[in-house]
């Protein structure tokens, strides 16, 4: 039975904590609880722990949950007590998290809302895909510096030589070609090189992203029947839904996945509105990314791609399809089937490159 209710606001140096007893009254303040380590140790099964979502909070989670203690992990954009708060201070926003858990524990008025903490593969993949996609970024913007760069010397290169510029192996000699300013130069060949060292750091990430998610690799197996799906595409809708089971609909999914539009209702007039960009958006950026192959996976998906771009417009008809084609995935995972429309061939070489795949990274791995 929880005889102490814990309310943690953490910061980057110091944590507020306030502890209520079951009759709802403060027994303990700590105002800056420096070491929240020592604090977490010294709790046991009689307390339960709430805290913000925030860098770093499935890692206390988990230490609350070695020693016994009950842990709740806080979503603050729809906790309206803090959210819609006038005076807020840190003694009050951990008053109120601990008044609510208390409520939520003992008398059960309402809940409190929370965020889904994955197991330890999915959330060891989203640290991956987090830094993958950084450097996605990160190499987009210094190959538009390289494209200004020319710009401004009135270089336009085709296609060919372009690829060449950015070869690692022969972009140098081809920079020596160039005609360019001595201001050029130099910027030139410092984005190039960083381009080539983050291509290879994109590299390492996407062979670990591969060796992380080996225990998925029957889930892979499935997803990749899709045309359009390649296996660093299924292991990051994996790593975002995490149990695909938790969610009793597609709509929730759909809406975990930032796939699902706000609606206004009123008057008896419906409005719908932008997408929750407060979700989980991995999963959207992917496969955006790769639109064009999944409307080419069956003659449905483009022809309802064609049809709603023309009367809703293009945006939205492709969020229409991603939501789409993640209810079919999920339905693929729950039943265990292959998509319908599969290519057998592609998905054999498809199948073939994965299983090589994860024996070169498996055997360079024991070789170090």
């Amino acid at each position: 039975m929880v005889q102490r209710f814990h309310g943690i606001d953490r910061h980057k140096r110091f944590s507020t904590v306030s502890v209520l007893d079951r009759d709802g009254r403060e027994v303990e303040f700590v105002g800056g609880c420096t070491d929240l380590r020592e604090y977490i140790g010294a709790l046991g099964p009689g307390d339960a722990v709430v805290m913000e979502a925030s860098t770093g909070a499935f890692y206390w989670a988990d230490e609350v949950e070695a020693r016994g203690a009950s842990w709740f992990i806080l979503d603050p954009h729809k906790f309206k007590i803090i959210k819609e708060s006038w005076n807020k201070t840190d003694r009050r926003d951990a008053g109120n998290m601990a008044k609510a858990l208390w409520v939520h524990l003992i008398t059960g008025e309402f809940g409190i809302p929370t965020v889904y903490k994955p197991e330890g593969v999915s959330r060891e993949l989203r640290k991956l895909f987090a830094q993958y996609s950084l450097l996605t970024k990160q190499m987009t913007m210094h190959k538009n510096n390289i494209q200004a760069i020319l710009a401004e010397n009135g270089i336009v290169l085709p296609r060919t030589q372009k690829l060449r510029l950015l070869s690692p192996s022969r972009g140098m000699s081809f920079l020596c070609e160039l005609e360019l300013s001595g201001a050029s130069r130099i910027n030139l060949e410092i984005s190039m090189q960083l381009l080539w060292r983050m291509q290879e750091a994109k590299e390492r990430i996407s062979d670990q992203i591969m060796l992380t998610g080996e225990s998925l690799r029957e889930k892979v197996r499935l997803l990749i029947t899709i045309k359009g799906i390649s296996p660093l595409m299924a292991l990051a809708f994996l790593a975002d839904v995490g149990d695909i089971r938790r969610f009793k609909t597609c709509r929730k999914m759909s809406a975990y996945l930032g796939l699902v539009p706000r609606a206004k209702n009123s008057g008896g007039r419906s409005r719908p509105g932008h997408i929750n960009r407060e979700s989980r958006k991995l999963t959207r950026t992917i496969l955006t990314q790769s639109l064009p192959h999944i409307c080419d996976a069956s003659l449905g998906f483009r022809r309802y791609y064609d049809e709603l771009k023309i009367r809703r417009g293009a945006g939205r008809a492709r969020i229409a399809v991603i939501r789409k084609l993640c209810g079919i995935m999920r339905r693929m995972l729950i039943d265990g089937e292959q998509f319908r429309h599969m290519d057998v061939d592609l998905y054999r070489r498809k199948l073939g490159e994965y299983e090589r795949t994860i024996q070169r990274i498996t055997g360079e791995r024991k070789t170090a």
